[in-house]
């Protein structure tokens, strides 16, 4: 089972969190080649190539010697649209291009579980980007990123190079951008192989080559809430309830002699009554549902029936879905819990019984606690595995 305690092994989240997380790089070194065999492999690559038909946003070819673009490796199906011309993309690729698959997490189930699995432990969305170079390719020119990204070296192996003078903490709106970010000297070398884990935060000036073997690579990228998210949200909720924000600015205050110690009075008058009414409990509690409700729960195997032979039982032995992630509120004589987009509604009576299921770990459902009679915990456990909250474990 993934996790994040299994991406950065042997350091502890703990001390991950407390000395390099949004501070500063992280180099894991496993000499482990097969660690990340199971996520991806360049034959899978190809014969992912070779048999679907991605979309060109989600896939694209880059060459840091030369500029390409999708009509050098596309065929135009519409105005709009175009397929991939394989043979086209695997000379380009020969020739020193980088091959990159954008979101393959939503077509790769073992992507997939990853993503699931960071996103329980950092309540923040999580992408993947494939990138496949050639030997002794460079995709990229020396740049930031401004999502923090966990490279896992797949296969073969790319040299790493940092830089000095980067941006810290860069908004998605501060993105790169050659004509005014420069890079400062180089502060650091390392070649990343196959199995070694790589964290690199946001804002930190690098670039990578190939060594003199083809490199295949998974960038695990985070993309966050920050705080200034928070403070929008609040400023425009104030905004809402309060028509003091929503006064035009004064008359003339663009014309010369205008006087400003009057508006810069309101100014100051409008930040009190911001923070006044602030609260980020709010704010956070409506970004939790957000994030909880669009996160799609991994679910498989009920077409299969598995299970239906077997009806759930007093004996029967269950456990919450691995890296669940779901949201419990009361109100009304009822509880509610947000799962995916789904929202389940259960009577208050047996609140303590679902918040003992979905803690973990496995149980029978007979050892459910409270007052509930035999017959009830069967229903419970029943209906609840049926909406995908808990997974058999006999």
């Amino acid at each position: 089972m993934y996790s994040l305690e299994w991406l950065l092994h042997p350091i502890k989240p703990e001390a991950f969190f407390r000395e390099f997380y949004e501070r500063g790089p992280l180099l894991v070194e496993r000499r482990d080649p097969a660690r990340f065999s199971k996520l991806l492999s360049i034959e899978a690559i190809d014969r992912y190539l070779a048999t679907t038909s991605p979309a060109t946003g989600q896939f694209f070819l880059v060459d840091a010697a030369r500029e390409l673009k999708p009509e050098d490796y596309t065929r135009a199906v519409s105005s709009s649209s175009g397929l991939i011309d394989l043979p086209r993309v695997h000379e380009l690729y020969r020739t020193g291009a980088t091959i990159s698959v954008s979101h393959l997490n939503e077509r790769n189930p073992e992507l997939a579980a990853l993503c699931e699995a960071v996103e329980k432990a950092f309540s923040h969305h999580f992408q993947t980007n494939i990138y496949l170079s050639p030997p002794n390719a460079q995709g990229f020119k020396t740049h930031y990123d401004s999502h923090d990204v966990f490279v896992l070296q797949v296969e073969g192996s790319k040299l790493w190079t940092l830089y000095d003078t980067g941006v810290e903490l860069p908004l998605h709106s501060q993105g790169f951008d050659p004509a005014k970010h420069v890079a400062g000297p180089p502060t650091r070398e390392f070649t990343l192989r196959a199995g070694d884990m790589f964290y690199c935060p946001r804002g930190l000036y690098h670039s990578a080559r190939a060594t003199d073997e083809a490199s295949l690579h998974i960038t695990l990228g985070l993309i966050g809430k920050t705080w200034a998210d928070a403070l929008v949200e609040a400023l425009s909720e104030a905004c809402l309830a309060s028509p003091a924000f929503r006064r035009n600015l004064p008359i003339g205050y663009a014309n010369d002699g205008f006087d400003p110690a009057t508006a810069s009075k309101v100014f100051a008058s409008l930040i009190e009554e911001f923070v006044a009414g602030a609260r980020a409990a709010k704010i956070l509690e409506r970004f939790a549902d957000d994030f909880t409700s669009s996160r799609r729960p991994i679910i498989s195997g009920d077409l299969e029936g598995r299970g239906s032979s077997h009806p759930i039982a007093l004996h029967t032995r269950v456990s919450p879905r691995p890296n669940l992630m779901c949201r419990l509120t009361e109100a009304d004589d009822k509880i509610r819990i947000l799962f995916g987009s789904t929202e389940i509604a259960l009577p208050a009576a047996v609140s303590e019984q679902v918040r003992f299921c979905l803690k973990g770990p496995s149980f029978q459902v007979e050892a459910l606690p409270g007052e509930l009679d035999d017959p009830g915990k069967i229903t419970l456990v029943r209906r609840l595995v049926q909406e995908g909250l808990l997974v058999r474990a006999d």
